[in-house]
């Protein structure tokens, strides 16, 4: 068996407009059926260029609507974070949903966006699939494969019920003195600001701020590291 990425700059389509901006995506569901076409995209794009991508989605020929269902600062980046649920009109399969007739198998999810070109992690069975791959995306436009692997590896990552349980220990206190900590710097190297600092801005004592911020690490680490482990475990 052979895991590979394939991309492909989809032609004409306005995924690959959205070259011409600073934004990355996935699609996390779509569906096709009668020409029409429904998917949910999650973006990340620059502040400046927000307005612009969802205008160049919304704006394209094929494109039947757009709906923002969420949208949100990623803190200190100038980025934003967005979900779109867009329709539209296709009169041939878009690149996933013909691989996905022709009997290939994604992995997982249905597809990203990065510099304008869509691109998928495929399981195949040999060699011979990899080309048919291949030549099916080129009916939309230029190929490259990013990478061919000849083992398999599922991305493992935290489930839905994992991600609420850690969110909710992260109390509304521990989230403020959290916040507060790095926006001031305490995290950087060397620190910008000293704990005693961010108690004074909060009005708390110092040993309640710590504690606060202590054990949200403390929660934080634990989650996470399980899954830094896994990684390391399977590049080993």
């Amino acid at each position: 068996m052979l895991t590979a990425k394939l991309s492909v700059r989809y032609e004409d389509d306005w995924t690959s407009s959205l070259a011409a901006y600073d934004v990355s995506g996935e699609f996390l569901a779509s569906t096709f059926r009668d020409r029409r076409y429904f998917g949910l995209l999650a973006l990340e794009v620059a502040e400046g260029d927000y307005d612009d991508v969802v205008e160049t989605i919304r704006e394209h020929e094929s494109t039947t609507s757009v709906d923002v269902l969420e949208r949100y600062s990623i803190g200190g980046v100038d980025r934003l974070s967005a979900t779109l649920f867009i329709r539209s009109q296709h009169f041939e399969y878009t690149p996933l949903q013909l691989l996905l007739h022709e009997g290939f198998i994604p992995l997982g999810g249905f597809g990203e966006i990065r510099n304008g070109k869509e691109s998928f992690d495929l399981l195949l069975t040999n060699r011979e699939d990899l080309s048919e791959a291949v030549g099916l995306l080129e009916r939309f436009g230029a190929v490259k494969i990013e990478y061919v692997s000849s083992s398999f590896q599922r991305q493992i990552t935290p489930s839905v019920t994992e991600w609420s349980e850690v969110f909710e220990t992260i109390t509304p206190r521990r989230r403020m003195v959290l916040n507060k900590a790095l926006e001031a710097g305490y995290f950087d190297i060397p620190r910008g600001s000293t704990l005693q600092e961010i108690a004074d801005d909060l009005g708390i004592a110092k040993t309640t701020a710590s504690q606060h911020l202590r054990k949200a690490e403390q929660h934080i680490m634990q989650f996470f590291i399980q899954y830094v482990n896994i990684a390391v475990a399977n590049d080993d």
